[in-house]
């Protein structure tokens, strides 16, 4: 039995199919992997779309954002803006106000009391803005009749009078009164011609200074 060769063949033919089955089981391993191997791409490709879409939903709410923030301050910056105008014109006419009521004190305290009343009574009706005229109406006629100028006011000629007056010693106007119960407006830019004048010639005789006024004083 030792020496019988059929057991050995046996053995060898085992060995050749345990091989063939190593070798089957290697090649289905391989396809295993080879498979796998074909699905990596595909998933990568997938997870990298996925990330370029995150990227991209990202980039877009970031812009967004900063559009929102953009806006956000200009509409700030507007409220801010109309705020300060508001409260900038609040402030003007307020001041304006107090303006013209320490105006109105200075104006009133240079009238006299007389006997059918007092003209501080008369200006307790008017407002800044009448006195306004008042000043107009004499810087555009130049020359102004004083009883004309009492009339156009409703004022008594002699408070007329009183009042260009007044106006004269607060600096509101500049001018001259003859006796002939008229008012000769002359402006600062006028008077700085005359003086001008004067200071160049130095003596300058009343005559000479009449024929030279129609030259600075634009009637």
């Amino acid at each position: 039995v030792a020496a019988g060769g059929r057991r050995a063949p046996r053995a060898r033919g085992g060995a050749r199919r345990r091989r063939g089955r190593g070798v089957d089981d290697d090649e289905g391993d391989a396809d295993d992997h080879h498979g796998a191997a074909e699905e990596d791409p595909r998933e990568a490709a997938r997870r990298a779309q996925q990330l370029a879409q995150a990227q991209e939903a990202e980039l877009k709410h970031q812009k967004r954002a900063g559009k929102d923030a953009k806006y956000a301050a200009k509409e700030a910056e507007r409220e801010e803006k109309e705020r300060a105008a508001r409260e900038a014109a609040e402030s003007a006419r307020v001041e304006k106000e107090k303006a013209e009521a320490a105006e109105f004190d200075k104006w009133k305290d240079m009238f006299t009391v007389t006997n059918e009343g007092t003209v501080e009574e008369e200006m307790a009706e008017e407002s800044g803005g009448l006195l306004a005229e008042f000043v107009d109406y004499i810087a555009e006629k130049k020359v102004v009749v004083l009883e004309e100028l009492a009339a156009e006011f409703g004022l008594r000629t002699q408070d007329a009078v009183s009042r260009v007056q007044a106006l004269e010693q607060m600096g509101r106007i500049t001018g001259v009164m003859d006796d002939r119960g008229k008012f000769i407006f002359i402006s600062r830019d006028e008077m700085a011609e005359v003086a001008a004048f004067i200071n160049r010639k130095g003596r300058v005789a009343i005559a000479e200074l009449a024929r030279k006024s129609s030259d600075f004083v634009k009637l």
